[in-house]
């Protein structure tokens, strides 16, 4: 077997935990574009001895972790999978910050006797650590630097803490992952905003993911100029000092001018 590709990296805030059931999930989300990973297992073990010899072992899953490096991280899926706060744009770390249990999935690439396979897999249970960080000034010649991403896996109170299984289409692989996490279509609202001041401002601002067929609310204090939507001009659609976008089907780039 050659492993020749991993992509990938979807994940989903556990909505519930059901006596003798899986997690159920939130709608899932692609986090980012896989490039590595790197997967380190506890176990918990002991044995006894009796006669002088060994009659008993045991070893049993204790806990895992998961080391990844994806191509990026959006700041308010970052907010939501470390437990912080996103506001205006700004991701918003504290001591207090609480990450959620979620599910986390991917799809290996594989070659078996020249035959290809894709094999996803899946973790029902798991939780966000703020990793560590490193950056380097611009050199020479161009390096990319990626987004470190590391989660604790835990086992559910019902079920196994991984499952994987092989397809032979990578469009099968990643739908039952989209399955197992209820991924969604997401789109992104870009707003941005000139002119603003304490009494004329627009909320959120920046990028904001919204699911396909969700509602996005952008809130309007003060009376703007102009508000474009994608180009056109929407000022007229503000209703109470709310611009509401509905049933999304499409990224949207809202300018509101003051």
């Amino acid at each position: 077997m050659a492993k020749i590709g991993f992509k990938y990296a979807a994940w989903a805030k556990v909505a519930s935990e059901p006596v003798g059931a899986l997690p159920t999930y939130n709608a899932g989300k692609v986090i980012g574009k896989a490039i590595s990973s790197n997967l380190a297992i506890s176990n918990a073990e002991g044995s006894l001895y009796a006669d002088n010899v060994k009659v008993e072992d045991v070893s049993e899953f204790n806990s895992a972790t998961l080391t990844m490096e994806v191509d990026n991280i959006a700041l308010q899926n970052q907010a939501d999978m470390y437990g912080a706060d996103y506001v205006d744009g700004e991701l918003q770390n504290g001591g207090a910050d609480n990450a959620p249990y979620g599910g986390f999935g991917g799809v290996q690439v594989l070659s078996v006797e020249n035959i290809r396979k894709y094999r996803a897999y899946f973790f029902p249970k798991c939780r966000a650590i703020v990793p560590d960080e490193s950056d380097n000034t611009k050199g020479a010649s161009i390096s990319f630097g990626t987004q470190p991403l590391q989660l604790n896996i835990a086992e559910p109170n019902s079920g196994k803490w991984r499952y994987i299984k092989e397809f032979t289409t990578e469009a099968a692989a990643l739908a039952y992952v989209d399955t197992k996490l209820g991924v969604a279509q997401w789109h992104e609202i870009d707003v941005q905003v000139q002119g603003a001041t304490a009494s004329k401002y627009a909320s959120p601002v920046g990028v904001s993911c919204v699911a396909a067929a969700g509602t996005f609310v952008l809130n309007v204090t003060g009376t703007p100029t102009a508000l474009y939507d994608n180009g056109a001009e929407s000022k007229a659609s503000i209703d109470a000092g709310k611009y509401t976008l509905t049933n999304v089907a499409a990224a949207h780039k809202i300018a509101v001018i003051f």
